[in-house]
């Protein structure tokens, strides 16, 4: 099983290599377009093509792993996942199983520290790594939990009209006590305030990243991995806070960003010479936190 799994990461990687290829040739090509076939390309523009979205992530190779077989993972120096996903997917699977993770708490870090611990043991049950890696694992066990609990928010909450229908008709990935915990909680005065906070801070949001579920310390990796040179987070900033033809999300980000970059060629030297360079870190006087403040604690 290990090897197989081994095998698709290679493939993976390949496959990453032909597909850019074939992009580069493609666009190389594009303008030899024949003014037939441009015709053409535009009588389609409005057909609506069918979307292609992924199915739910189970992975059962890693779960499938024979006893003993453990898959290896990369951190970085600050302990951060620096790996190509699998370890932070599988945390999300670990997140959505019933029989582990409990729905029922309304923050992470009151989950009994018996489960968090049996969560563990599952998790380093399957990946090569040390005990210090813990407190990074779990944590990204709360943040995927967060993401699975809103989810189940987003798909049902507005879909039944009174909280008895809602019970009746759990998510089949839930535990059915479980689940009528979770929902109760929905129509708390509590949880809506909550949700109407969250709300209104994101209608206010002007500077959304362009990384999608890819983390900075991932994306540093790979840019390190492409230009044996490790950025450091301003750069990350600024390429993932616009899209990837380099325009701006919008008029205030773009103002941001301005700014920020005209602090850019003081700060480089100082990130350049850290010992922070070999991960995306808070730093309290880099051009970042002038511009947009101090760094804020993140939710566990």
């Amino acid at each position: 099983m290990l090897k197989r799994i081994q095998k698709q990461r290679d493939n993976d990687a390949a496959s990453s290599q032909v597909h850019k290829k074939r992009l580069r040739e493609s666009n190389e090509n594009s303008h030899e377009l024949s003014n037939h076939e441009e015709a053409y390309e535009d009588v389609n523009t409005n057909i609506e093509k069918p979307r292609n979205t992924r199915g739910r992530t189970i992975l059962p190779d890693i779960w499938g792993l024979d006893h003993g077989e453990k898959l290896t993972v990369k951190f970085n120096s600050l302990n951060q996942c620096v790996d190509d996903g699998e370890l932070e997917y599988f945390c999300g699977t670990v997140a959505r199983k019933k029989e582990l993770t409990p729905l029922e708490f309304f923050d992470w870090r009151k989950v009994p520290a018996t489960t968090k611990d049996k969560i563990w043991d599952v998790i380093r049950s399957k990946f090569d790594f040390t005990p210090n890696r813990k407190q990074w694992v779990l944590s990204e066990v709360g943040k995927c939990l967060r993401i699975f609990k809103h989810s189940l928010y987003v798909e049902y909450f507005n879909k039944y009209s009174t909280l008895a229908e809602l019970k009746a008709n759990p998510d089949s990935r839930t535990d059915p006590n479980q689940w009528g915990k979770l929902v109760e909680k929905w129509y708390s005065a509590q949880w809506q305030n909550k949700s109407g906070k969250g709300k209104d801070i994101r209608s206010h949001m002007k500077m959304p990243h362009t990384s999608g579920t890819i983390s900075y310390a991932r994306r540093a990796e790979a840019e390190f991995r492409k230009n044996r040179r490790r950025p450091n987070r301003i750069k990350i900033f600024l390429k993932y806070h616009k899209h990837k033809d380099g325009s701006d999300v919008s008029s205030e980000s773009a103002a941001t960003l301005e700014k920020i970059e005209q602090l850019l060629t003081i700060d480089e030297e100082k990130c350049e010479t850290s010992e922070a360079n070999e991960a995306i870190v808070p730093l309290k006087e880099d051009a970042i936190s002038k511009v947009l403040g101090p760094d804020k604690n993140g939710r566990a």
